[in-house]
């Protein structure tokens, strides 16, 4: 894992690698398209923010994702 600049909120990033079937590729080529997305890392990390938001809001939620 490498350390990747800070965003405009500061934000550190690190580069993570993924092995992820065709079939999810091509779903996040089209959640690509319709968010005006560039690049897929855009997508997975919109995807984890919206998933950790919903836990976070829910405690008692039934999947049971803690960060």
């Amino acid at each position: 894992m490498s350390q990747e600049p800070e965003n405009s909120q500061n934000e550190a990033y690190s580069e993570v690698t993924l092995r992820l079937p065709e079939r999810i590729v091509r779903r996040f080529n089209k959640l690509k398209e319709r968010w005006d997305l560039e690049p897929r890392g855009a997508v997975l990390e919109r995807l984890l923010e919206t998933l950790f938001e919903e836990d976070k809001d829910n405690p008692k939620s039934s999947r049971g994702i803690e960060a």
